[in-house]
């Protein structure tokens, strides 16, 4: 009868420690569901920001390093009989092929990483620092997409007396679409790559071939 009693006991109290146990984990799972929601927006948002922009300048530097284009490939500076600065003529189809080998470049590069996922340290959740990357981790899903376009700007710098630096940038804008199973966001974002550029001597002309220019 003692030992049945005693059984009986060890029974209650292993009852109440599983029940405990489980309570625990039930609340904890709750807890990070609860933060989840918030944390999630803002990790996959950061993630797919970082991805997407070195997706894409490493894309468009690859392909400037590969067409290697120089400042006199691309334009050519007119001087008159006396010395000065007549015009500038750009090429417009090395131009066109510029912009469409880079768009087509990083098109391709964001394609790669269209699936994605960040894993999220549990401690994240106790906003306190020193456990931020504490635990486990829960792991989240997302898919990259986007379109982009692409301009070439010219623009002029002052030098020196009578010098002018003459600077041929590209300049692509790229719209990103960032999905997941709860969420979607968009991030657009415009990136500045330096083609070429050449010291002019003399008066800037206002004639300057097909591109744009800024001051």
């Amino acid at each position: 009868m003692l030992y049945y009693r005693h059984r009986k006991r060890k029974f209650k109290i292993l009852r109440r420690i599983l029940l405990s146990t489980f309570l625990i984990i039930l609340s904890f799972i709750i807890f990070c569901e609860v933060h989840l929601s918030d944390f999630r927006p803002e990790y996959i948002r950061i993630q797919a920001e970082i991805l997407s922009v070195n997706s894409v300048c490493d894309a468009a530097n690859s392909t400037l390093e590969k067409l290697g284009y120089s400042y006199d490939d691309i334009a050519k500076i007119k001087y008159t009989t006396d010395g000065k600065v007549q015009a500038i003529e750009t090429d417009s189809i090395k131009i066109n092929k510029i912009k469409s080998e880079i768009t087509k470049s990083v098109q391709k590069e964001i394609a790669k990483v269209y699936d994605n996922e960040i894993d999220i340290p549990i401690g994240a959740f106790t906003n306190i620092t020193v456990l931020s990357n504490w635990g486990p981790s829960i792991t989240l899903s997302f898919n990259l997409t986007g379109s982009f376009s692409s301009e070439i700007v010219s623009t002029f710098e002052q030098a020196g007396i009578n010098q002018t630096v003459h600077h041929i940038r590209l300049m692509l804008t790229s719209k990103i679409m960032t999905t997941s199973l709860d969420y979607s966001g968009n991030i657009t974002f415009t990136t500045d790559f330096e083609i070429a550029q050449s010291v002019i001597v003399g008066e800037i002309p206002s004639s300057y071939g097909n591109l744009y220019r800024t001051y």
